[in-house]
């Protein structure tokens, strides 16, 4: 059942309204354009208020739901403190676009996007079918290689980056970059993924936020009045390929189900409120590590491990399940497993780690690499989306930047010699 269905819409639609522009207007300051992810993230936060103020309608206030909501305010608040707008040089900004490397380096993350891609390749050829196409990222959940998977959360990244570099740099390439950021795309899309042309928007959005100086008003202006079209492109085309995943299905339906993820961000804390959770999830530091990192400390050690997601969708749906699944382990549940006598800090902490990865003053102070510092921003809302993916995703950056990036960023070939 939608939760347009299951709740008051009339609530869920005037309460995601209302959240979304206060949180917007309240952290107005801190956004450089429509396609900054920082709105998408407080249309994120506010999707998730709105679920639990149709719960709330329909089921009464209770101590957990109230707690969720505080767990909002503190880290919304604590974002007030600790966001800021970038205030690097143009000399230093211009410096990192026309580093002698860039284009090389563009190369190797091609090379690298590519080899990301091998298993989806694989599995098309073996699939003749254009539908099956779509389906490849629920074939993923029935088990995948860990360096592949590691290698598709780290080289993306730094393609973006590179591409976006190439894009601002070398006006006569544009053409056959823009081409090839359309197929790179489109390999997303036809591998399910739903949501590949909002994240796009996003990194875009991002890397506009991080050389803002360069970017003239009129520029930002038309990047705003395209960014509400390409938005609203992109939805469309969640909702084809939602369709999609059901042989049976529609778009009218597709359309449906990508209202019902706009309504989804806290699917997890409705799940909690529902079962009780507080009876039946766990809580402490022990927990809260386990939660976080079970998935390789039960490599080494024998224990029993499940996400917390995982959890609470045995818990919802009566099923023993021998895959995780469920909803993502975001910030209110994080809070409340780590114990809520930790809901005030653990928020605030959250919130600066997410505007340390986005870039402050304290990002630029201890953190040298232009690379780098821009892949950690595209996962700064992560902590909060989900920690236990951000983990994951961390190592994957971390690994494609020391194994293939830094090297070619820091040795230098020399060819020298003398003809006689």
């Amino acid at each position: 059942m939608y939760y347009f269905e299951k709740y008051n819409s009339t609530v869920l639609l005037f309460a995601m309204i209302l959240f979304s522009v206060s949180a917007i207007f309240v952290l107005r300051k801190k956004v450089s354009s429509l396609i900054d992810p920082l709105i998408f993230h407080m249309v994120w936060c506010a999707s998730a208020l709105a679920l639990l103020s149709g719960y709330f309608f329909t089921a009464g206030l209770s101590i957990d739901g109230l707690l969720f909501v505080s767990v909002y305010i503190c880290y919304i608040g604590g974002l007030y403190m600790f966001l800021g707008i970038p205030k690097t040089s143009i000399v230093a900004l211009e410096s990192e676009l026309n580093n002698s490397k860039n284009t090389k380096l563009f190369i190797v993350c091609l090379f690298l996007n590519l080899a990301s891609r091998y298993e989806f390749f694989s599995y098309a050829l073996s699939s003749p079918s254009l539908f099956e196409w779509f389906l490849y990222r629920f074939k993923q959940f029935e088990g995948r290689s860990v360096p592949q998977y590691i290698l598709q959360l780290g080289a993306r990244p730094f393609f973006l980056y590179y591409i976006f570099i190439l894009l601002k740099t070398k006006p006569n390439w544009r053409p056959y970059l823009i081409l090839l950021l359309i197929f790179n795309v489109l390999l997303d899309v036809v591998a399910g993924g739903r949501s590949s042309i909002i994240s796009l928007l996003l990194a875009y959005g991002y890397f506009v936020h991080r050389f803002l100086p360069l970017f003239s008003k009129s520029t930002l202006r038309k990047l705003n009045r395209y960014g509400i079209f390409f938005v609203l492109f992109a939805l469309v085309v969640g909702a084809t390929v939602t369709s999609l995943y059901k042989q049976d299905s529609n778009i009218q339906e597709g359309g449906l189900s990508i209202v019902n993820r706009l309504l989804a961000a806290g699917d997890g804390l409705e799940m909690y409120l529902v079962n009780n959770g507080s009876e039946n999830i766990e809580s402490g530091i022990g927990e809260y590590i386990k939660s976080i990192f079970g998935i390789y400390i039960k490599r080494v050690v024998d224990i029993k491990t499940q996400s917390i997601g995982w959890k609470l969708y045995e818990l919802e749906n009566g099923v023993e399940m021998p895959f995780a699944v469920g909803p993502n382990y975001i910030l209110p549940l994080q809070a409340f497993v780590l114990g809520k006598f930790f809901i005030v800090p653990y928020s605030l902490f959250i919130s600066f780690l997410v505007a340390f990865l986005r870039g402050n003053y304290l990002t630029r102070r201890y953190l040298q690499s232009k690379p780098l510092s821009f892949v950690l921003g595209l996962t700064s809302f992560e902590p909060a989306l989900d920690i236990e993916l951000f983990v994951l995703v961390l190592i994957g950056c971390l690994s494609i930047y020391f194994i293939f990036i830094l090297p070619v960023r820091k040795v230098n070939f020399s060819f020298k010699g003398k003809l006689n």
